[in-house]
């Protein structure tokens, strides 16, 4: 039986017998089942002891299952006012014994389930139904009912997830800002979703994310359709949705970014997502031309700063084990770091205005002419794919779109 997996570990109710003296017991015969009923009131799932003694378990996301979450099953054929046993289509996420449920306007506890049916029920009961009063949010609704007759398909609520649900909410405010009172599709594995939410904000703008957030709400699939397609633009228009920009491949097929989050290698929360990827060849190199998704306000999606990689070339060949690396320049560079040259990942400890000093970490030759990169790379993932890293590093940045005279654009 599939339940939310939270289960008191030694009931009091259980083990009340054997800690009543005898005397007492000889006197007065029923204070035993007195205090199991009195303990039982309290450690039923969801009750006073139950969240006390099982805070931890709450706690778990894991224990966020779509049945306990949604908290609802439905009657299969009709209840009688003193039925003892219900029949419903199903019991997933309801405790196994001493749970509360409610119909119409009716609180039942149970002594047992089945995979469809709660046995020994006891009609007519009391307990708490919501956690938000109408009138006062911090006060409790705790109502009592009388037994009544219920007709097949009536709606069966679990109120013993009342303080999962609860939980939840306080999850999705602090985790999840825009899905508070929003109802997530009752087949979603909340405690994932809360666990890797922030990819999906991470990829907001993009197709994916779209796919993922018709899914999170409907659990339907859907196609994005991209009206900048069809929309006519004047040419003097100075409104931009995207920034473009110019990137040198190191490693990885840059073609596959579309639609993924690209980072800063030196800072991972600088980051961007890439709506479009396009490749040109300038002086039989390959360029690419990453078109970044900006977002309908300035600059809403695009974290930190984005900068050109610095580089330079070496003046002279360098032989492995080398400690001075002569370059054309160092300006752009920091005075210490790691740069990159071929397979060469190198430490310097400090530089001049044309040379890196210091350099631990050549080992094999760097020709003359040779590229010298700064570790101020960039990365993303093909397709999403982690273990498909490609890096990158930028050579320019198309921003200030402006159409006004031969449309020409400014290149920063």
């Amino acid at each position: 039986m599939i339940t939310t997996g939270i289960e008191s570990k030694v009931k009091i109710q259980d083990i009340v017998s054997n800690q009543v003296p005898s005397f007492i017991l000889d006197e007065s015969p029923k204070f035993v089942d007195f205090l199991k009923t009195y303990y039982t009131s309290q450690e039923y799932p969801g009750g006073p002891v139950d969240l006390s003694e099982n805070l931890d378990q709450y706690l778990k996301l894991d224990n966020l299952t779509p049945e306990a979450i949604v908290g609802f099953t439905t009657l299969t054929s009709n209840v009688d006012s003193d039925s003892s046993v219900i029949y419903v289509s199903s019991t997933r996420g309801f405790p196994r014994k001493y749970g509360l449920l409610k119909i119409d306007d009716e609180i039942i506890t149970y002594t047992g389930i089945t995979t469809n049916s709660f046995t020994g029920c006891v009609r007519g009961f009391s307990g708490i139904t919501n956690y938000h009063n109408e009138f006062d949010s911090e006060e409790l609704i705790f109502d009592s009912s009388s037994s009544n007759s219920h007709t097949a398909t009536k709606s069966v609520e679990n109120l013993s997830s009342l303080f999962l649900k609860e939980f939840f909410e306080k999850l999705k405010i602090t985790f999840s800002p825009g899905f508070e009172g929003v109802n997530l599709n009752k087949n979603i594995d909340v405690g994932n979703f809360i666990k890797e939410v922030r990819s999906f904000y991470s990829s907001k703008g993009t197709d994916a994310s779209i796919e993922t957030l018709l899914r999170i709400l409907f659990g339907k699939s859907g196609k994005t359709i991209n009206l900048e397609q069809y929309l006519i633009k004047p040419s003097d228009s100075d409104f931009i949705r995207r920034e473009v920009i110019i990137v040198e491949g190191i490693s990885g097929d840059l073609s596959k970014l579309s639609g993924q989050t690209i980072y800063k290698n030196t800072d991972s929360e600088t980051r961007a997502v890439v709506s479009e990827v396009e490749p040109f060849t300038r002086k039989d190199k390959v360029y690419y031309k990453l078109y970044v998704y900006v977002g309908y306000d300035d600059k809403l999606s695009i974290e930190g700063t984005f900068e050109i990689t610095p580089s330079t070339k070496s003046c002279d060949k360098v032989l492995p084990e080398s400690e001075v690396i002569t370059v054309d320049s160092t300006i752009g560079f920091s005075p210490s770091g790691i740069i990159y040259s071929g397979n060469n990942i190198i430490t310097y400890k400090e530089k001049s205005v044309n040379q890196f000093l210091g350099c631990v970490g050549i080992v094999s030759t760097i020709n003359k002419t040779g590229n010298i990169i700064s570790d101020k790379t960039y990365y993303g993932f093909e397709g999403g794919d982690i273990s498909k890293k490609c890096t990158f590093r930028i050579t320019g940045v198309i921003s200030d779109i402006s159409n006004i005279n031969n449309d020409k654009v400014s290149v920063s």
